[in-house]
């Protein structure tokens, strides 16, 4: 038998995503195409265990064991924002679909699994994951998968500011398929790029209540692990639900001049809510347009950073209010 001569390009592999309407069952009719730099091979859960027994200083093949069962495989990708697919992932983290999206200080993440009744596709409350491979017949398929965490981040320096993504997802549900007949792309990668110069009146870029800041670059990052729980008969995790924070936080390269420098002191000698973080071009964030803000936020680091000019590597983190616990901590348009 010959060899194959054929090889593949790792660009023709993709990355598709669909909401699915039920636990279990995977969407494979409304694939949106992500627009992903390099396309990772899965990190999975597999339970192996590789130990020697008693009686033998060698692993005997009857030793090993391997099963599916319990396993949660994680997915990691990175690529350019695209305004209409963030906006699907954005949804996922958050939980919410409203347009704009904001998690609020009484924020109680939905519990998914084998009982859940009244989900749509559209909500991306949970997603199937499609690896496209060129090679026929040869996709991996994931079902009931969360995004976990999400970054946006986005330099001047780079492309004019236009923003990029990496976002890890899990699932607690064995591999639908890792030999799928090849799937369609139902939405092709958009045109819809996003980028920091939206950002052009200083009055709104503002860290920790300081505006009229040059900014270099930005990093926001948003984490909501997943909890699996249960084991149904199939070997698959009967639930899903969060953990214990949602976290948001943000990294900026700043310029170091006379509007920046007090940040080094309030970093050290805060006490608490030290202000809003904003970055958007007007003060309010509206569908169709990038931006992002805390509305109250505290310094975790202030510190020089050496580039061409002297500038300040600034990170903050989105707090809630105790006093108004629906008011969102943080908000994101795009």
């Amino acid at each position: 038998m010959a060899i194959d001569q054929n090889a593949y390009s790792p660009k023709e592999f993709q990355f598709l995503i669909g909401g699915q309407a039920a636990w279990n069952t995977q969407l494979l009719t409304a694939l949106y195409a992500l627009d992903v730099d390099s396309v990772g091979f899965p990190s999975f859960g597999t339970n192996q265990v590789l130990d020697t027994r008693s009686g033998g200083r060698v692993l005997y093949a009857s030793d090993l064991y391997q099963t599916q069962a319990a396993q949660v495989t994680e997915i990691s990708v990175s690529g350019t924002v695209k305004a209409d697919t963030m906006s699907l992932l954005l949804a996922n983290i958050t939980n919410d679909n409203s347009g704009t999206y904001a998690v609020a200080g009484n924020y109680e993440p939905p519990a998914l699994g084998s009982g859940t009744t009244g989900l749509t596709a559209a909500d991306f409350k949970l997603m199937t994951i499609v690896y496209s491979s060129p090679l026929t017949d040869s996709d991996l398929v994931f079902e009931d998968c969360v995004c976990t965490a999400l970054t946006l981040n986005g330099d001047m320096g780079t492309e004019a500011g236009r923003v990029k993504f990496t976002a890890t997802f899990k699932t607690g549900t064995k591999p639908h398929n890792l030999s799928l007949a090849s799937e369609a792309v139902d939405t092709a990668i958009g045109t819809g790029d996003v980028t920091m110069t939206g950002w052009g009146d200083d009055t709104y870029r503002k860290i920790c209540g300081v505006n009229q800041l040059v900014v270099n670059s930005f990093s926001l990052n948003l984490e909501n692990d997943a909890i699996f729980t249960g084991i149904d008969s199939n070997g698959n995790f009967e639930a899903v639900t969060r953990a214990s924070e949602f976290v948001a936080t943000a990294d900026f390269n700043i310029k170091y001049d006379v509007r920046s420098e007090p940040m080094i002191n309030s970093w050290q000698t805060q006490t608490g809510d030290f202000g809003v973080t904003l970055m958007n071009p007007d003060g309010s964030l509206d569908d169709g347009t990038f931006g992002f803000a805390f509305n109250k936020s505290a310094y975790t680091n202030c510190a020089w950073a050496e580039g061409d000019v002297m500038n300040l590597d600034v990170s903050v983190k989105a707090l809630g209010n105790r006093a108004s616990l629906s008011d969102a901590i943080v908000e994101i348009a795009i």
